[in-house]
């Protein structure tokens, strides 16, 4: 036993002097994690805001302005572009200058004072559909707060209208309650940045030592296969806790996406991911003999994991055999985990089917890759 540790301890201590020592690994390691949650944080995001936007007002009266006051004050949409017709308005929409445009009637004022709706006209751009269904999404929600009526339309056609209630709806939002998309996206991208880092890092360093050789000197020496596969996974273990810790200080403090739930509880459920990326970072490297192959190999197991674990797309719109395949990615209960317990707080007697399940494949995972690994280095 006494052996096998310290066969163990060098082996890692080896592992640290060797990652040290490549500093494109440390730059990996420590860089792009960062730049690639600076650049998810930023990017990919579902707020959409300046959306813009024309306005054709025929009333021209202080309540016209007020109304188009309030839309541009609300941040989604700014003013992109002057107009005096709807021919010119048509023209803004043809020409893609504008994606939403508004014509106010001559008579928008009157109907007020007279305590009337009163109907604005508003023309979308639907050529990109999210962001179209967004705007309008925006407009009525903003439109429903005065006692203003708004008719979609589509080349002149009538489509939609949208009016002022009669029951007044007062909606309260549980766990992101300023609906910043931010706050969904971090625990996600960290979750997602984490795999990626420790499959294609575990990959690529094993498959170092056979691209310089000092595969077959570890082979010969007393240190058996388990115990060159755990001295070379701790680095990497601590390694990911490296990332994982950074990633979550960065999108606490300059994101402002607090956690809610249990530190330790996140940190001790991480741990089960982490053997999970290891085992698929062992298993890239046994079917590649060069670092580019272990990294394009990486690559094709986390693409997977990345589409169908509900971090880009939501599982419940996938066709539903679609949705039978997400119960194979691991990625998807390590994402259901974190979001837990960053914006509800859950705790262990929520998430605990997830972590079994997480275990259960970390541990079929991980010895299906020593197994192949084990037989490779006999």
């Amino acid at each position: 036993m006494t052996a096998s540790l310290s066969h163990i301890l060098h082996m890692t201590w080896k592992e640290l002097i060797q990652i040290s020592r490549d500093r494109r690994m440390v730059g990996l390691i420590l860089v792009m994690p960062l730049v690639q949650l600076a650049v998810f944080g930023y990017v990919v995001s579902t707020d959409i805001t300046d959306i813009d936007t024309a306005v054709c007002d025929y009333d021209h009266s202080a309540e016209s302005h007020a109304y188009v006051e309030h839309l541009v004050s609300s941040g989604y949409f700014r003013i992109a572009a002057p107009c005096r017709s709807v021919g010119e308005l048509n023209e803004l929409l043809d020409r893609g200058r504008i994606r939403v445009g508004l014509t106010i009637p001559p008579d928008f004022s009157s109907r007020l004072k007279r305590r009337q709706p009163a109907e604005v006209m508003a023309a979308i751009d639907g050529s990109n559909s999210n962001t179209a269904t967004i705007a309008a999404a925006y407009l009525e929600q903003i439109t429903l707060t005065q006692a203003v009526e708004v008719q979609f339309t589509d080349h002149g056609r009538p489509l939609a209208q949208s009016r002022h209630p009669v029951v007044r709806l007062e909606p309260r939002v549980w766990f992101n309650p300023e609906l910043r998309s931010i706050r969904f996206m971090v625990p996600g991208i960290m979750c997602v940045l984490l795999m990626e880092s420790m499959v294609v890092l575990t990959a690529a360093a094993i498959v170092r030592e056979k691209e310089q050789g000092t595969m077959e000197q570890l082979i010969v020496t007393p240190i058996r296969s388990y115990e060159l596969i755990i001295g070379k996974a701790i680095p990497f273990v601590a390694i990911g806790y490296v990332n994982i810790t950074m990633v979550m200080l960065v999108g606490t403090f300059w994101f402002g996406v607090r956690i809610e739930g249990s530190l330790p509880l996140l940190f001790g459920l991480t741990g089960l991911f982490i053997l999970t990326c290891l085992g698929m970072g062992l298993l890239a490297s046994t079917i590649s003999n060069t670092q580019q192959q272990a990294m394009m190999t990486g690559q094709f197991i986390f693409l997977p994991n990345l589409f169908f674990s509900g971090f880009m797309f939501p599982i419940a719109s996938m066709p539903p055999f679609v949705q039978q395949i997400t119960y194979l990615i691991p990625l998807r209960y390590y994402i259901t985990i974190v979001r837990g317990i960053f914006l509800k707080g859950v705790g262990w007697d929520t998430l605990h089917d997830e972590a079994l399940i997480l275990l259960a494949y970390g541990i079929v995972i991980l010895a299906v890759a020593s197994l192949t690994f084990r037989k490779q280095i006999k």
